[in-house]
């Protein structure tokens, strides 16, 4: 493999020790380097960011990329009420909720793969593309399906589509200075909290009024009608435009990035990788020198996963009935009833009081992301997702408890909380730690592994949660605190470090250049 790297970055080795990068004579010797016959000043794409700043680029960027995350919660959350709403219509099996999302989870877990690797080899707006298409065609189809095996297998290609909504976490990420690449990665976040809230709110106006599942689900698909409008305004990532020998392409959007926060180029010219590393090839996760972080976030992608939607699965059980588990009333009913009857999901109506619990406990996503994104720069990444994952897991312990609903429903608020912000950190290191080449398969196997958990959630939190919460709860709880020991062990600490863009590249004199007010 043959790799060009800046020789900037030797030149500024040799400088005065005493001559920082924030010293007036830095912008000075660079234009001079060409007097000093170095005929190659070269910046990455990381100076240019850097030099850029967070500004109009970055914060347009962040709305375009957070209407595929608002599209991406409405078609998730969605399905921990839809079972409940279709029971009203259809007569339904107990398994055949988790049979319908088991069907989301697969197509999310495939979709992954797919249109991660599409993102490494296309680049990462035509994944995102994809996606939106995908979300919008087959979730306005889905509110005119006949059957429930029409809508298991609607929402199991609407899985797939999700699968690619992360590649707009990994351009957001692509472009943030490195300073603030933590933090900023977390604005994204809170858009996926919003479709949430968007989700009960909807729901709670079109069920009280119009009782129609299938006009709910018309609305809900919008959110990725708009995301796909909005992709005449994306940009493509420049990184993988390098990576891609499309120079000309990634210096051009460069100079978009530079000219829209109102600064300029660094000196010289943008640095050109020229590389025979395939993109997107599934080995170079478990290379040397990537295998042990790549197996310890296969594993924390799992364990967060299952926690994550497991909680938000329980939710409606716990605001409903105040605790996890049967009681001697549902023991006596069931006795009562034949054994037909006891296997059919019952149609129980959400009152206002449902909803508006729902609410406020699905509410609690934004104040553990706003702590979140102070500690994103504050704290080391492994340090801060291993003591997130131990405080989870004592969390989920804490829902077994039987006491008065309001306490129950508080500690779901702070695991609600909390959860996200660990999820959303995974994302973060994960998207950190591979080089540009295969950056957004990394992703996507990381994904890949979060919907495994697909596999033992709907059990997990729909069936095994009714007659052994302790079982239930335990096995989450248990994966949590296995995760903040693997996290502990991660090879890579990737605060404040500048992305690769190959995996073979050099980074020991790279530098950072001082940001434009």
């Amino acid at each position: 493999m043959t790799l060009v790297i800046a020789s900037k970055k030797c030149f500024v080795a040799m400088m005065s020790e005493n001559e920082t990068k924030y010293s007036p004579d830095y912008y000075t010797n660079l234009n001079d380097l060409n007097k000093m016959n170095f005929e190659s000043v070269t910046f990455t794409v990381d100076d240019v960011v850097n030099k850029a700043g967070y500004g109009k680029f970055q914060i347009r960027l962040l709305f375009l990329s957070g209407l595929g995350w608002i599209a991406d919660s409405c078609e998730v959350f969605v399905i921990s009420i839809l079972s409940q709403f279709l029971a009203c219509e259809w007569t339904l099996k107990r398994e055949q909720p988790a049979i319908l999302t088991y069907a989301v989870f697969v197509g999310m877990a495939v979709g992954a793969v797919c249109l991660g690797t599409i993102g490494d080899i296309f680049g990462r707006k035509k994944a995102l593309a994809t996606s939106m298409v995908i979300l919008f065609v087959v979730g306005f189809g889905n509110a005119f399906v006949p059957s429930f095996l029409w809508m298991v297998v609607c929402r199991g290609i609407l899985g797939f589509g999700l699968g690619g909504v992360g590649q707009g976490l990994a351009v957001c990420t692509e472009y943030c200075p490195t300073h603030i690449r933590g933090r900023a990665a977390f604005f994204l976040c809170y858009f996926w909290s919003f479709g949430t809230i968007l989700v009960i709110l909807v729901s709670w106006v079109v069920m009280q009024y119009k009782n129609s599942w299938r006009l709910l689900l018309m609305i809900l698909c919008l959110p990725s009608l708009l995301g796909l409008v909005s992709l005449k305004w994306y940009p493509e990532s420049a990184r993988y435009y390098l990576v891609s020998d499309q120079y000309d392409r990634a210096v051009k959007i460069l100079q978009k990035v530079a000219t829209t926060n109102g600064t300029s180029l660094p000196p010289g010219h943008l640095v050109q990788v020229i590389t025979e590393e395939k993109r997107g090839r599934f080995l170079d996760l478990l290379t040397k020198k990537y295998r042990v972080a790549t197996l310890i976030l296969w594993y924390t992608w799992l364990a967060v996963a299952l926690a994550t939607y497991g909680t938000v699965f329980v939710s409606p059980i716990i605001i409903q009935k105040g605790f996890l588990g049967t009681d001697k009333n549902d023991n006596q009913t069931n006795g009562n009833e034949s054994e037909s009857a006891a296997n059919v999901v019952p149609c129980l109506e959400f009152s206002q009081q449902n909803f508006i619990d729902l609410l406020w406990t699905s509410a609690a996503e934004f104040p553990g992301l706003v702590i979140f994104t102070f500690l994103a720069e504050q704290c080391g990444r492994k340090v801060l997702i291993s003591v997130s994952c131990f405080v989870n897991g004592f969390l989920l312990l804490l829902l077994l408890i039987r006491t008065h609903k309001i306490v129950i429903l508080l500690v779901l608020f702070a695991a609600r909380g909390l959860m996200l912000a660990v999820f959303q950190l995974v994302y973060i290191v994960t998207l950190e730690v591979y080089p540009t080449t295969f950056r957004a398969l990394g992703m996507g196997f990381g994904n890949f592994f979060s919907k495994m958990a697909g596999f033992i959630v709907p059990y997990v939190s729909q069936v095994l949660v009714f007659d052994h919460p302790t079982i239930a709860i335990g096995l989450m709880a248990g994966a949590m605190f296995l995760a903040a020991i693997a996290t502990a062990f991660l090879p890579f600490e990737t605060r404040g470090v500048q992305m690769k863009e190959s995996a073979k590249e050099k980074t020991n004199c790279r530098i950072d250049l001082p940001q434009e007010k």
